[in-house]
């Protein structure tokens, strides 16, 4: 009983952070350390791409991951899961083979953007502040397991009207 009493004071401080960091912006992360994997975000930017015949401003970023080891480490899977505050998340997970050898980068092309699905319209988005969780598994050249998890949280951003879908 105890331990639920806990968890539900945890959710509970977990949603006033959230609804507390929504008003005022959220610390920025943009480097970081997981195992032997370095990560760093660079060329922040805000970018207009055209997504079904329309043109989006998108928070743009490179991600750049360094292999700090002294192993070969090869990831097999990215899970990648984007949040704004005040919307849903978005999930993609990826599969692929990305060989990482120790001293090496990896620089990997990110983007954010809002897309308004209601018919009646939206806003403007204002300043806009992007987070993601982004997890790379895989293993080492010694067969051992190696997982990094990214939390990213990119600096506010002034973006214009999400267009309607």
């Amino acid at each position: 009983m105890h331990r639920l009493a806990r968890l539900g004071s945890l959710i509970a401080l977990t949603g006033v952070a959230l609804s507390t960091g929504a008003c005022a912006g959220m610390g920025v992360r943009t480097e970081g350390t997981r195992g032997p994997i370095a990560w760093r975000v660079i060329d922040v930017a805000v970018v207009t791409r055209e997504v079904e015949g329309r043109p989006v401003d998108a928070q743009a970023f490179t991600l750049v991951l360094t292999n700090t080891g002294d192993r070969t480490v090869t990831f097999t899977k990215m899970e990648e899961r984007q949040y704004r505050p005040g919307t849903n998340s978005g999930f993609s997970s990826y599969s692929g083979r990305w060989i990482l050898r120790p001293g090496r980068e990896w620089k990997i092309k990110r983007s954010a953007s809002l897309v308004c699905n209601s018919k009646s319209g939206c806003t403007e988005a204002g300043s806009t502040q992007f987070l993601f969780r982004i997890v790379f598994t895989g293993t080492d050249d010694q067969d051992q397991p190696v997982e990094a998890v990214l939390d990213i949280t990119l600096p506010p951003s002034a973006m214009g009207r999400a267009p309607i879908r």
